[in-house]
Order: C-alpha cells, then structure tokens, then sequence
C-alpha cells in the first residue's frame, strides 16, 4: 500500500468512528498523520468536527479556519466555521461566514436556518426577519415557517409567531416538535385552556423533554388544576434530577400551598444522596429559598455549596446578597470585594458591591465606582439611582437638582378617548381588559411580587382597540411632559431629549391584600409611568398611605433613606417621573391595586 492511500485508508477510518459517534476514537486514528496532510481541507475539516464533537470550540474553530484556507470554494467548511463562531459568541463574523456559506451553497437550506438563528443569538431581529422571510420564500416547509415563528416571539409580535408556528404545523401535524411550538405560541397570546389541551395530549404520550414537562406544569397551575401540576412536578424530577427550572417549579408550588421552608425539600434530597457537588442546584435551591422568604436557610445552602466552590463568584455573589438581606453589610461587602478582585475587569463584580457599600456606610466608594462605570454606560438607570443614592447620603447638593421631585414627577388626570363617552366609562373597559390579562398572561409560578401579579408579555403589541385608546391619551401627557422639563442640559434625564420618543414596554401590575412592590429602577428606561384603573381600598386601614407609590427609597435602603414622595393612587391619574427616580408600593390593605405601567424611551 502507498503511502497516499494508507493515510486516504487512516482518514477514512477516522470519518467512520466519528459518524459511529466515537470522537475520541476518530481522533485517536487521525492524530498520527494529521500532520502529513497539513493542507488538504478535506482533513482538516474533519479534524474540525471531531474537537467540534468534543466540544472543543477553540481547536475545532482553529482547524475549520485552515479547512478554509485550503479550500476556499467548499461551503460546507464556511458554515461549520460559522457554527463554531456562534457558539462562542463571534455573532458578526459568524453572520459573515454563514453569507459566504450561503454564497457558495445557495440551494442548501441549513446554511439559510444557521443564519437566521445566529441573528437571533445577535439580538439583529430586523435581519433575522429579512432572512426568515427569504428562507421561507426559496423553501416553504416546518422549519423555515418555524424559524419565522421563533424570529416573531424574540420580537413579542406574538399573534404572528402564533400565525407562523400554526403554519409549521400544516406540514406535520403529527410531529411532536410542531405541536409543541404551536401549544407553547397558544400560550403566549392568552390562549392558555387550548395550550393545556395540547401539552395534555403530547405528556399522555410521552413527557419526553424537560420543555414540555416545564410547560405542562405552568398550564396545568394556571387552571388551577393545582394538585396535577404538582404531580407532574414531583414526576418530572425524577425523571430529570438535575434540572433546576423543574426543581425551581416543583418548589414554587409546595411555598404556594404553604410548605414554607420545606418546600425545597426534593432539591435538599437531591443533593445530599446523588448531586452533593452540583452547584447549579445549590443555587436554585437557595433561590427558592430566597424567594419565599426564608433567608437564613438559603444563606446555609449556599454556604454548602461554598464548601465545593469556595472561590466561584455566582455564588459568593449569591452568598453576599443573602448576608446584605440579613443585615450583614459588612460582611457582605468583603464577600464582594473578594469577587471584584478575582475578576478585575468585571462590570458586573462592581456593580455588584454599590447597593451594599451605600449600606455598609460607604457612599464615597459608592460615588466613585458608579461615576466609572456610568463613562461606558452613562444612560443606565440603575447606575444613576445609586450615584443619587450615595449623593443624598453624602449630603451634596447635587442631590436635590438630580431628584428633584417638585419639578420632575407630575400628574395627569387623562380624559375619555376619542369614541369613549366619559373617563370613567373608558376606564371601566380598561380595567376589564387589564384584569383578563391577569388572568390568561400572568404566571403564578413566574411572580416575584407579594400577593399579587404582573403580566408577562409586552401589552404594546396585543391586538385590543382598548389599548390603541389608552396610549393616544396618555400620549398628550407624556408630550406634556417632556416639553416641561427643565433646561438644564447636565441633568441625565434632560440631556436625552430630543424630537423623537417612542415607548419601550407596557404592562400591568394587579395587588391583592397585603400585596407590595420592592422598590426598583426601569434599568433601560427614560421616563416611567404609572397610571391607575382601579383601586378598592381598605375600610378601616392600618396604613394611611398603604397602596401608595413611593419614590426615593432604594430597595434595602440605607439609613435615612425612605420615601422622597408618597402619591396615592388615583383612579385614571397618570403619575410621569425619571426611570432613575427608585419606586415602589407601600403594602396595600384593600382588595384590589391595578395599574397599568409603561416606559418612554428616547
């Protein structure tokens, strides 16, 4: 045998253990000679796709580039260029290669869905759609109507990935995946009694993936059919011990019925018989925790998974947090300065520290990081509510001209729509719109409010003539608005002022008894809104101000830091003021709080 056919021989033998899914094995026979075929591509490539079966992105990237070097007309080297540059985040390049893979193979339809799906990864929806619809044009079929579904619900234009998705659904009707994605686009326009229906049929069949099993529990809760979705739960966790969001579900529901601390108590037996060194798990365990209130029981989970990760900085970050909630800052503080010194160049490790550093009694510190963080990201809300925070503590008098609420919050009594008779007629059918919502687009399981709930998708894009009213009146109050503020060119909030707004989200917020919101910022907003519908308030309560926005208090606030405004709720009032400005809820007493809140962006 020549020597040119016992490599051809090697290499074939290679291609074999690969497709037989034996990549350690592929590579074991090519290693040897890899070297004596330095510039065929054809070797290369397969080089490439064995680490890229490993799951070695950087060696399988480094052999894909010389595939291409090598053979410059072969499009099938480009796309598995491309797929590598995606799954590091190389989404530009990625997008760049896959359009020389498409060039070179334009008849091949997979070169066309990498694509799309890398533009998604990007957040580049306009192109996404471009190229869905291009796809969609060359082969009309499950996948290409599938991708235009996925490219519509990224940009929460879902009545039309509802449409696409039931379109998919024509060429397969029978196709597990398809019915899937259908139920699952049901779901997100409200139709959640139909999506149930499907995810029933598929799970009676087989609960085969982690997705449907996550999504048949959420269905089955929010038809109150309670008791099933827990069973679900508890089923779908055995089958998948390791999943978090499962875990996360199945301990949702046991706090919602009332388990309190006990309610994590799969994760807790999970961990302590099979997975004592899962540290996903830990965190979500802690999470659930946290969420239903029980501080010091997720401080000793994390705790526990510091013992396996003494130097990780999700979770000592995780760990900081809970020392912060209990009251610890100081504590929490050298916690978080370990993390910025173990990532020195992290954003995030700084960001992390400002809200206990105002705490811990360290404004200065405070003042400095923020100052440096906002060089790169000046607009960033939560940025400028901390500087504010530390100012105010600081005592500067640059603080009242940033939060000063006499000039910056206003109020609008808005009247009745074009084709509403009266005020209170228009918002009678406001109010029922808004609490349908509740109903059919609010997750229980998802909420992190007290007592209460927020709607899940952007109402912005929700098909009701009841909306369109609503925001062409609130519009001549935000116009209002922004021609009143003050001219003062420093200020964050008056330096983005220009010919144009648009608005950036719109949702609802539905409190019962005892319901609150935790003070928070619009982190991408401008200005925020609040406008209230309704309002049934408390006979007798405790609180003269229960129910009440409150604006100032940051959330965990510092030592003389509550409330700068209270402004009580006011059926058909619109409350304007800078998404910097922290916000929230005084506990509401009475049986009934819905608002419908927006954010203006310039």
């Amino acid at each position: 045998m020549t020597a040119g056919a016992e490599i051809t021989a090697i290499v074939n033998a290679s291609r074999e253990l690969l497709a037989q899914g034996d990549a350690e094995g592929a590579e074991r026979v090519l290693k040897p000679v890899i070297s004596r075929v330095s510039t065929d591509g054809a070797t290369l490539h397969l080089m490439g796709l064995i680490k890229k079966a490993q799951n070695q992105v950087v060696e399988a990237e480094r052999y894909f580039r010389k595939a291409v070097a090598h053979g410059l007309r072969e499009g099938p080297y480009y796309n598995d260029l491309g797929v590598v540059l995606q799954a590091r985040g190389e989404y530009v390049e990625a997008a760049r290669v896959f359009r020389a893979a498409m060039a070179l193979l334009p008849q091949i339809t997979t070169v066309r869905a990498n694509l799309v799906r890398c533009l998604l990864s990007a957040g580049d929806l306009a192109k996404a759609e471009e190229e869905a619809r291009a796809y969609l044009a060359i082969e009309p079929g499950a996948e290409s109507w599938t991708l235009l579904s996925q490219v519509h619900r990224a940009q929460e234009r879902h009545d039309d990935a509802l449409a696409a998705a039931e379109a998919a659904l024509k060429y397969g009707r029978k196709l597990r995946g398809l019915r899937f994605n259908y139920a699952a686009a049901l779901d997100r326009v409200g139709r959640g009694g139909e999506a149930l229906q499907v995810y029933e049929q598929l799970a009676a069949d087989d609960l085969d993936t982690q997705e449907l099993a996550l999504n048949f529990v959420r269905a089955l809760y929010a038809a109150g059919r309670k008791t099933d979705a827990e069973t679900v739960a508890e089923r779908a966790v055995q089958q998948w011990p390791g999943s978090t969001v499962l875990h996360g579900a199945l301990a949702r529901i046991r706090w919602l019925r009332g388990e309190g601390e006990g309610c994590a108590a799969a994760m807790e037996a999970e961990l302590l018989w099979r997975r004592p060194s899962d540290i996903a798990l830990r965190m979500a365990c802690a999470d659930a925790l946290h969420r239903g209130g029980h501080i010091e029981k997720a401080l000793k989970a994390l705790e526990e998974a510091l013992r396996y990760a003494p130097e990780n900085p999700v979770v000592m970050t995780a760990y900081a947090i809970m020392l912060d909630e209990l009251d610890r800052p100081r504590d929490a503080l050298s916690v978080l300065r370990r993390v910025a010194e173990l990532a020195p160049t992290s954003r995030t490790a700084q960001r992390n520290m400002l809200s206990t550093l105002l705490r811990g009694g360290q404004p200065a510190d405070a003042l400095t990081i923020t100052r440096a963080l906002r060089v790169e990201e000046p607009d960033e809300q939560y940025l400028i509510a901390c500087e504010t925070t530390a100012l105010r503590l600081l005592g500067d008098p640059d603080y009242p001209k940033l939060c000063d609420y006499d000039r910056l919050v206003r109020t609008y009594d808005i009247p009745a729509p074009r084709r509403h008779f009266t005020a209170e007629s228009f918002n009678a059918s406001l109010t029922e719109f808004l609490r349908n919502q509740h109903r059919v687009n609010a997750h229980p399981l998802d909420q992190t409010l007290s007592n209460g709930s927020q709607t899940g998708r952007n109402l912005l894009l929700a098909p009701d003539v009841i909306l369109k009213a609503f925001m062409e009146a609130i519009d001549v109050a935000v116009r209002d608005y922004i021609s009143r503020l003050p001219g003062d060119v420093a200020e964050p909030l008056v330096r983005r002022r220009g010919k144009h707004y648009r608005y950036g989200g719109l949702w609802s917020v539905r409190l019962m008894r005892d319901g609150y919101k935790p003070s928070h910022v619009h982190d991408r907003g401008w200005i925020s809104a609040v406008y209230t519908a309704a309002v049934l308030p408390a006979e007798r309560p405790r609180n003269p101000h229960n129910g009440w926005l409150k604006l100032g208090e940051p959330n965990r606030p510092p030592p003389r830091c509550g409330p700068e405004r209270l402004i009580e709720p006011k059926v058909g009032q619109l409350v304007l003021f800078p998404s910097y400005f922290w916000q929230g809820v005084v506990p509401f007493e009475g049986d009934e709080r819905l608002t419908a809140e927006l954010m203006v962006t310039p």
